[in-house]
Formats: C-alpha cells, sequence, structure tokens
C-alpha cells in the first residue's frame, strides 16, 4: 500500500502543478479570495461541512471531533477539477483549472478513548482571476489596455487530535499554520505608436500565521431520549480561529526602462474572522443519513492593515445531505458496498456589490466505491450558480469535480502475550 501511495501522490502532485490555471472568478480578488470548505469528494458530496460525521472510513476536517470514529491507520488524497462559465449581458467566457486539493493521514491511537491523532495540508483560500478592458483614445491619453490578474491563495498544515469526554460527548482540537503567496497584477499596454511606456504593477503578499480548530459532537441522542425513529442522532458545532496573520507586502512596478521597488513592509495584523459551524446528523434504518449544516463567519470583520474591504459582508452556509451507505455482509458484490450520496446547499458568500450580494445554489452528489475491506476510490460532482447579471454584475456557472483515493490499514497493533 505505501508504493502505491507514494506513486498516486507523486502522479497528483505533477499533474496539479501543470495544470494550475486562472478560472477566472473576478470574485476572488477581494478579502482572500474564495474560501475553501471540504478538500475531498466525502467531504464535497455532503455538502463541505458534515459537522456531526462519525465516519471510521473518511477524514473529515470541519470538526475534529469526528477523529473519535477511527478504527484504521488512514490517508486520503484528492484531486479537484473545475469548469466555469462567467457571463455578463453581453458575453460569456469559459475556463477551467485543476489543483491538488489536500492530503490527510489519521491514527487511531485509542478507540476506547476516542483518541485519533490527524495531520494534513490542505488549501484554505484561492484567488484566481484575470480581466481585460480596453480603452479609447480620449485626447489625452491613447488608446490602451489595462489588465487585471490575480493568483495564489493561503494553505494550512494542521495537527489535531480527538478524545472522549464525560456525558459521552466528544472533543477535538487541532494547531494549525497557515502560509502562502497571493500576487496581484496590473497591467497597461499602449498602442505600438504611442510614445507612452508599458508598465506592469505587481503586489506581492506572503502570508504566515497560526490558528485553531476546536469541535464538540453529542452523544447518541436516540439512546439518551429513547427516541426509536433514529438509530443515531448527534448535534455538534466547531469554531475555526485564526490569529493576527503576517504579511509581508513587496509592490513592484516594471517597465522596458527601469525595475522599481515602490514598497516593503511587514504588515502585523491581518485579521480573518472566525467560523462557526453547527449541525445534526440522524440515520434511518442504520443506513439512511441525514445531515443538516450551517456555517457562519463574520467577513465584515475582516482587516488588511488595520482596514476593511467594502465589498465584504457576513458569509453564511446552509447544506442538508443524504447518504445511503449499505450493510456490509458477506458475499456482497463490490458493486451492492457502492455508498451513494447528494444533496443541496445555499451560500450567502462574503461579497457584495453596488448593494446586490453574491449568493451561490449548488447540487452535489458522489459516491464511495470500495477497493478490498479497508481501501476506497471517492468521487464528488457539484454543481453551482453564483451571482446574477443584474446591476452589470457577473454570473458563474460552474461545474467541480473530486477524485480521491481513501487507503486504510491496520498498524500498531499490540498482542497479549
Amino acid at each position: 500500500m505505501k508504493i502505491f501511495f507514494l506513486t498516486v501522490l507523486n502522479t497528483l502532485l505533477f499533474f496539479a502543478a501543470i495544470t494550475n490555471a486562472q478560472n477566472g472568478s473576478v470574485y476572488s480578488r477581494y478579502g482572500i479570495g474564495d474560501i475553501d470548505y471540504g478538500y475531498s469528494p466525502k467531504m464535497m458530496s455532503i455538502g463541505e461541512l458534515g459537522v456531526t460525521q462519525l465516519d471510521p472510513t473518511h477524514i473529515i476536517v470541519t470538526n475534529p471531533a469526528s477523529w473519535s470514529a477511527l478504527n484504521r491507520t488512514r490517508v486520503e488524497v484528492s484531486l479537484g477539477y473545475k469548469g466555469n462559465i462567467i457571463s455578463n449581458n453581453t458575453t460569456d467566457y469559459f475556463t477551467s483549472e485543476a489543483e491538488f486539493k489536500g492530503v490527510t493521514i489519521g491514527f487511531p491511537v485509542s478507540t476506547e478513548y476516542g483518541i485519533g491523532v490527524v495531520a494534513g495540508l490542505l488549501p484554505f483560500s484561492r484567488v484566481s482571476y484575470k480581466s481585460v478592458k480596453n480603452y479609447l483614445d480620449d485626447d489625452v491619453i491613447p488608446d490602451h489596455k489595462v489588465t487585471f490578474e490575480g493568483k495564489g491563495g493561503i494553505s494550512k498544515i494542521f495537527l489535531g487530535s480527538s478524545v472522549n469526554l464525560p456525558l459521552g460527548f466528544i472533543g477535538g482540537a487541532t494547531l494549525d499554520y497557515y502560509f502562502g503567496n497571493i500576487k496581484y497584477y496590473s497591467e497597461i499596454e499602449f498602442d505600438d505608436n504611442s510614445s507612452y511606456v508599458n508598465t506592469t504593477y505587481e503586489n506581492d503578499h506572503r502570508i504566515t500565521g497560526f490558528g485553531s480548530t476546536v469541535g464538540l459532537i453529542s452523544p447518541n441522542l436516540a439512546n439518551e431520549f429513547a427516541i426509536s425513529t433514529f438509530s443515531d442522532f448527534r448535534i455538534g458545532f466547531s469554531l475555526n480561529y485564526i490569529s493576527g496573520l503576517n504579511t509581508d507586502s513587496l509592490l513592484t512596478a516594471t517597465s522596458s526602462t527601469q525595475l522599481d521597488t515602490l514598497k516593503l513592509e511587514n504588515i502585523k495584523d491581518t485579521k480573518i474572522p472566525l467560523r462557526l459551524s453547527g449541525g445534526i446528523s440522524f440515520v434511518l434504518n442504520d443506513v439512511y443519513h441525514i445531515s443538516l449544516d450551517y456555517a457562519h463567519q463574520a467577513w465584515t470583520s475582516y482587516e488588511f492593515n488595520g482596514v476593511g474591504e467594502s465589498v465584504l459582508r457576513d458569509a453564511s452556509k446552509y447544506s442538508v445531505a443524504f447518504e445511503y451507505i449499505p450493510k456490509k455482509s458477506m458475499g456482497m458484490s463490490s458493486w451492492e458496498q457502492i455508498a451513494w450520496r447528494g444533496g443541496l446547499s445555499y451560500e450567502q458568500t462574503q461579497y457584495k456589490f453596488q448593494g446586490t450580494g453574491i449568493d451561490q445554489f449548488s447540487v452535489f452528489g458522489g459516491l464511495t466505491y470500495p477497493m478490498g475491506t479497508d481501501d476506497s476510490i471517492d468521487l464528488g460532482l457539484q454543481y453551482s450558480i453564483r451571482g446574477t447579471k443584474d446591476n452589470n454584475l457577473i454570473q458563474e456557472k460552474f461545474v467541480k469535480i473530486y477524485f480521491g483515493i481513501s487507503l486504510g490499514e491496520l498498524w500498531f497493533l499490540r498482542y497479549e502475550k
């Protein structure tokens, strides 16, 4: 398994490196860009949150308390593709990109005490856009073209653990290290016959800092309150906190005649607001799993170098997901063991322009195909509509496809002598 995992990981990293390109979403220009909620096909196909998910066959990163369910050492890697149709009232434009979505590894230290340890490397936010605007001669400045481009984002490395608490509750916490590089470009190009000099401006932000995610999942309330309708019923919460992020900012101007460094400074505090997530889940007939999740992040309190963004508003995400996970029995074929998922979500994104909020509606689905006892191939699909063409704004219709591999093995077994 180890050789196979390393081969797959190297292949995914190489493929992601050569296919990375701008997806054209100009909304990601603001704040720290589009936020990644879920990294894997499993998370995408349950609405990207899964706050109360206790899944022994997958690693859910929204709530570290969920890692108490791990019963195998588990490694997961994921790759994502996004195809995006961007429209305004006059034109349509298609872009696409593929990228490495993350890798996690988890260890069940003690199933008796619910201690699971998980580490990983995941994306946190993504900036990826490119737009061009042409200007005609106005008797002062000749014909010219201005290009705006941004790329990069923030990632995190985390290490965390879960543990059983009194009264049947489960808790978990992580230590997160955030890092990234976001580059913003603007270029002015004049007509070939012009005496004006073409110039490119680059603003480079290098970001580092620490944070933490803490979570709690209730005991099985179906047992606690003798609810015979459900075989499992839980509520859960998680809180993601990020301390002030250090940001080294470098602004340069380049032309055919000179290279000028305009500014180099250390921004002591880039303030990322808290994210609070909550969820309810229940199981019917031991095979039908229903999840309802919610996340909120007050982006109106976002600050860069002590200054907020006027186009940001508080973001909220709602999702409802359905899973069919068949009971395994002797003689079942691989096709009979497939787990199926689907659902809907509504997201009030953090963006607002000209008094109009940019909302997103999504439908998603996915499956897990078993490869033996503990390994699986996962597929997640999502179709979303974001934004509106009203008020000269931009609407996006995009498809996301996530592919992942989840590998499990029994490690660190102790035998009675």
